[in-house]
């Protein structure tokens, strides 16, 4: 380059269509956005006041067009995700159909710095705008964004403390016993007088079937099952019920008339993801707050049966966890066991020329050989069911029919002595066997249809127990019956001619009556009863 050439610049002026670029001058295809966060009556009728504002404003600018009205009713901006308003607007944006962003507010627009910057700057690469008009900044034209910065951080601080304020309410109502309802989803119960709940007939009948099929045996698959084959839908109208929504119904307080206050709460203010408390907050128990619809014991027997379910140890060595699963369909899957080394048996479908065969067989055996148990023999489940039968039959012929004529005679001789005497216990007693085989009767001839069989049996079954207790303690002054046992031998004599014994193996009546079944030998079955009856079944 010469020595004496000088450096010359030359100025290109700016396109003056983009130097003064102006919404208020050129054509815009506007987008207003309206929010409000609760759906109480002040608030919708300031969304519907924001709706209306917008429309009148935009068809007052003849250089503005409305592309749509994007509104999010009873939605919080601390997070967008809910928002379907909000993010179908910023999909109009990304194809290029809005020019200009318009809203009320940041706080209408975002309560999240975090997010509400990253919406900001993607709008704005793409040639959007968004104007505030209560702050009158419009992000196109911004040199910095600290001011947005810092008013997008005043709106979240906002939100946080009015989050605080109602978060603090709540715990302050829990305190105090205030309970809240929530009927979309509580099936048994609807708003009554006062705003407090009351019991639905119809539907607190669903309830009790649920807590009595579980109590008598049923699994949650089977007790769904006949739901729906009974054509029940859930609380929300659904034909399909889901395993969940049993279980929480057999652990929910609720159903006895209390109920347990703060067993969850929000643990981030933004992502709102409730979170189970493990004892990070304290918790409120409050008795008697609203109608029961399952007495007290009920539910407890409920909730020790499901512990004991839960806490079934596998039998197996093949099993893939540690936890063995319930079984609500075959009984002798929890009553079979083997009398040589005491495993469970395991149903086996064999398969022969003349067909299946169904046999249960020990599990020690089945999978380890006749090493580990040599001599237990396998069961065929016709024959096992058969014996069960008769042994129940021959402990009702020849236990409690007897004892029921022993026990009313007695009492009929002994005359009136009082509530607490023996004789007393013993007639209510027999009264308490005598339905107890009615309704077993009832069971087997029925089946498992009734939810009225399974209340009362369970009522029945309580009051034995007790009556039994009772008996105990006062049979050191009891007299003695030779006589009454003479009477009651002559009248039994009679009644075993009668035939009404259970005619076939029913597993709600096995249940109830059995605790433990083991296999002697192939053809000897040591049958105990929950009462201690033990029977030697032969085959």
């Amino acid at each position: 380059m010469p020595a004496t050439a000088t450096r010359k610049v030359t100025v290109i002026p700016a396109d003056p269509i983009y130097a003064q670029k102006d919404i208020r001058k050129k054509a815009l295809r506007v987008a207003p956005y309206c929010r409000v966060s609760t759906n109480s009556e002040e608030q919708l009728d300031s969304y519907q006041a924001q709706i209306e504002y917008y429309t009148e404003r935009i068809a007052a600018q003849p250089e503005w067009t409305m592309v749509d009205m994007f509104a999010d009713e009873g939605k919080t901006a601390t997070s967008t995700k809910k928002r379907k308003d909000f993010l179908r607007m910023i999909k109009a944006c990304e194809k290029g159909k809005v020019d200009l962003v318009i809203t009320k507010s940041v706080s209408r627009f975002c309560r999240n710095t975090l997010d509400g910057l990253d919406y900001v700057r993607k709008l704005k690469r793409m040639g959007v705008g968004v104007f505030f008009e209560k702050e009158n900044v419009n992000t196109l034209y911004m040199d910095n964004e600290m001011i947005l910065t810092f008013m997008m951080s005043q709106a979240q601080a906002e939100s946080e403390s009015m989050s605080g304020n109602i978060r603090w309410g709540h715990r302050k109502n829990f305190k105090d016993g205030k309970v809240y309802y929530h009927y979309a989803g509580f099936l048994g119960y609807r708003k009554g007088e006062d705003d407090l709940p009351e019991i639905d007939p119809e539907e607190a009948e669903i309830v009790r079937r649920v807590f009595s099929r579980y109590l008598v045996g049923h699994s949650v698959a089977k007790i769904i099952a006949d739901l729906e084959a009974d054509g029940i839908k859930t609380v929300r109208g659904k034909e399909k019920w889901n395993d969940g929504v049993i279980r929480g119904m057999l652990k929910n307080e609720k159903y006895i008339g209390d109920a347990l206050l703060q067993k969850t709460f929000i643990a981030d203010l933004f992502t709102r993801q409730s979170k189970k408390n493990n004892g990070e907050l304290p918790q409120y128990y409050v008795e008697n707050c609203h109608p029961a619809i399952i007495d007290k014991l009920t539910f407890q027997r409920v909730q020790e049966e499901m512990a004991r379910r839960s806490s079934l140890r596998k039998v197996s060595a093949n099993a893939k966890t540690e936890l063995a699963k319930y079984s609500g369909k075959y009984v002798l899957t929890e009553l079979l066991s083997c009398g040589n080394c005491g495993s469970p048996y395991r149903r086996v479908t064999w398969t022969r020329p003349e067909g299946k065969k169904i046999v249960w067989r020990c599990i020690n055996r089945l999978e380890n050989g006749k090493k580990f148990c040599k001599d237990a023999p396998t069961m065929e489940e016709s024959r096992i069911h058969a014996a069960v039968v008769s042994a129940m039959n021959e402990m009702f012929s020849l236990k409690t029919m007897k004892s029921l004529l022993q026990d009313s005679i007695l009492s009929a001789l002994s005359g009136n002595s009082g509530e607490t005497s023996i004789a007393a216990i013993d007639s209510r007693l027999s009264e308490l066997r005598a339905r107890q085989y009615e309704l077993l009767q009832f069971a087997a001839s029925v089946g498992a249809d009734s939810t009225q069989y399974d209340e009362d049996l369970n009522k029945v079954s309580m009051e034995f127990s007790a009556l039994v207790s009772k008996r105990s303690e006062l049979e050191k002054n009891q007299q003695g019956i030779a006589q009454a046992d003479k009477r009651a031998e002559q009248i039994a004599a009679e009644l075993d001619k009668v035939d009404t014994g259970i005619t076939c193996f029913d597993e709600l009546t096995v249940r109830q009556l059995i605790g433990a079944i083991k296999v002697l030998d192939e053809d000897k079955l040591l049958i105990r009863f929950k009462d201690g009856t033990e029977i030697e079944q032969i085959m």
